[in-house]
């Protein structure tokens, strides 16, 4: 998000705060940095006390940055990455009359670290958005994160201004913790409680985060098998959803582990699932309410001993700040953020995230966009969001002209319902465009198979930008090697190759002890010039699919 002004101040521990802020400055807590010793001990984590902002300052965002290095310093393991998935959360203490009571701000999951590299000296970048967290993230508070598996860099950047709504209250439902399966489903823990909501209330929200764990029963419950979950309020169902996350197309690959299959709320190197649900509608203000928690049964099979981490809170608001507000929340194409690079570099239609942060239900907006410094394309949005729903939009493709000398992207949302726009820090963002690779009119797609019956999986095809499919195929033979030549004219592509079992074209390693015959040989795909160099190089293990963006001819 971009904002006018941004006020960098660094506050380590007691280090108290006295300075004013105008509406878009950010203050920057940065508690742990990359020179923060690695914990020590098996699965530590890292324990500081951090001066929060204090008093009932007004944060517009209030937003976690974590950053993670493989680095020779972790005290993990002999990897500078820890070599498997570990599962670690973010808590904050709050003091609580004689005691303190412990928040769950966050969930996250470890990449396999193996041979892994994440963003070289740079790191990978995480963003949390902690905006509803406003009323415990002040004063001086402990708090836990990470592990010592990679090194960690921690910020918190508390962005002044006003949010879509004040947030008035957060408390623990059913405060985190590890459960067994049979435990919930027999109703043994997480069982009714009641909650006195706030009188002076407008809003109220609940939020699950929850991730299966173990491998119990024929499914290997509960990492891998999918369960219902449920939520009820006097007796009645109320939310139901499903707890499982597709991890073919994670963007931190290749990993050292099993990593492309799909999981029960969470993949290797990702957040955990957050699951939120709008209470509004549903309550009485004042009111006393009965919450209770379920699972769908397990089955006679031994996955009752599987076992589920969960937190469950729930958030209570004053009224909406503004009548006629949307936000610009992300630039998803092009952008240079590790989370999108699998779908970029981009020269295609701008992907953008919009969210009405107005009372009003949104029905129109202006959206300007295109090069930093140049006239702008105006795309004018209709559609239907109610009170902060979001929705990603496609934008028509703008005048790329001078990318190569200016590779920065802006966007700014105006007008929301033909009406001014009542909170103008959310409304500009900005991205930096990554180029991309440059081929030749004509050159060689060059895919050798794996064996072992995998071949048939995959297929690809090479459009243009308006979609028209230039070469494809589907047909293909194990061990088997394939030179496709390929001709087009100067402009910008798309490759893209999948595998229906999104397992890629690499060995199935994990075979080698239980069935060393069923590890079959990696594959190769890559792209040749018609010399015999290679223009690009893919690496087998790539999950889900691979989608390559390319240009032909000189970058305007």
């Amino acid at each position: 998000m971009k904002f006018q002004k941004m006020t960098m101040l660094i506050f380590l521990l007691s280090i108290g705060f006295s300075i004013s802020l105008d509406d878009g400055d950010t203050l920057v807590v940065h508690p742990i940095t990359w020179e923060t010793p690695s914990p020590e001990g098996w699965g530590a984590q890292y324990k500081q006390i951090i001066q929060f902002p204090e008093g009932d300052e007004s944060w517009a965002k209030i937003i976690m940055v974590q950053t993670l290095k493989c680095d020779s310093a972790t005290k993990g393991d002999k990897y500078p990455c820890g070599e498997w998935d570990y599962i670690w959360n973010t808590f904050v203490d709050v003091p609580k009359e004689d005691s303190t009571e412990t928040f769950s701000i966050g969930s996250f999951v470890t990449p396999y670290g193996k041979r892994l590299v994440i963003g070289g000296e740079n790191g990978w970048e995480w963003t949390y958005d902690m905006t509803d967290y406003a009323p415990i993230l002040k004063e001086e508070r402990s708090v836990i994160v990470g592990n010592n598996q990679e090194l960690l860099d921690l910020k918190f950047l508390f962005i002044r201004g006003t949010p879509a709504r004040d947030i008035l209250k957060v408390e623990n439902i059913y405060p985190y913790g590890h459960h067994k399966y049979y435990a919930l489903s027999d109703n043994e823990i997480l069982k009714e409680t009641k909650i006195q909501l706030l009188p002076e209330a407008k809003g109220y929200k609940m939020k699950a985060v929850i991730s299966g764990h173990g491998h119990s029963g024929p499914r290997n419950c509960c990492e891998w098998d999918s369960k219902t979950h449920t939520y009820y309020m006097n007796g009645y169902e109320l939310f139901r959803w499903n707890v499982w996350k597709d991890c073919g197309n994670n963007p931190i690959y290749p990993q050292g582990g099993t990593w492309p299959f799909d999981r029960a709320g969470w993949c290797p190197g990702t957040k955990v699932d957050e699951y939120e649900f709008e209470l509004t509608p549903f309550v009485i203000v004042g009111d006393s309410i009965a919450i209770d928690y379920g699972i769908e049964p397990y089955s006679d099979n031994g996955e009752k001993d599987g076992e589920f981490r969960m937190a469950h809170q729930l958030f209570t608001y004053g009224k909406p700040n503004f009548k006629n507000d949307a936000e610009i929340l992300d630039i998803i194409a092009p952008s240079s953020k590790g989370q999108y690079s699998r779908i970029n570099p981009a020269l295609g239609n701008p992907r953008i995230l919009i969210k009405n942060t107005g009372e009003f239900d949104l029905h129109s907006l202006e959206i300007h966009y295109g090069l930093k410094k140049r006239k702008k394309s105006i795309y004018k949005w209709r559609g239907n969001l109610s009170f902060l729903e979001s929705e990603q939009v496609y934008l028509p493709i703008p005048n790329w002209h001078g990318l190569s000398k200016n590779p920065v992207f802006e966007i700014l949302v105006s007008n929301p319902n033909g009406e001014t726009d009542e909170n103008p820090l959310n409304d500009q963002l900005t991205s930096v465009i990554p180029l991309p690779d440059i081929f030749p009119n004509e050159f060689t797609l060059q895919i050798k198979t794996n064996n072992l019956d995998r071949a048939r999986e995959i297929s690809f095809t090479v459009s243009d930008l308006d979609g028209t499919v230039l070469y494809s195929d589907d047909n293909f033979s194990d061990s088997t090697e394939y030179n496709i030549p390929m001709m087009v004219n100067n402009g910008d592509y798309q490759f893209l190759l999948k595998d229906s079992m999104e397992d890629g074209i690499s060995v199935h390693w994990w075979n080698r002890n239980s069935a060393p015959e069923e590890i079959g040989i990696n594959g190769e795909v890559r792209f040749l010039s018609l010399g015999g160099d290679t223009l690009h190089q893919f690496n087998p293990d790539f999950g889900q699919e691979l989608l390559y963006n390319f240009h032909v001819g000189r970058i305007p």
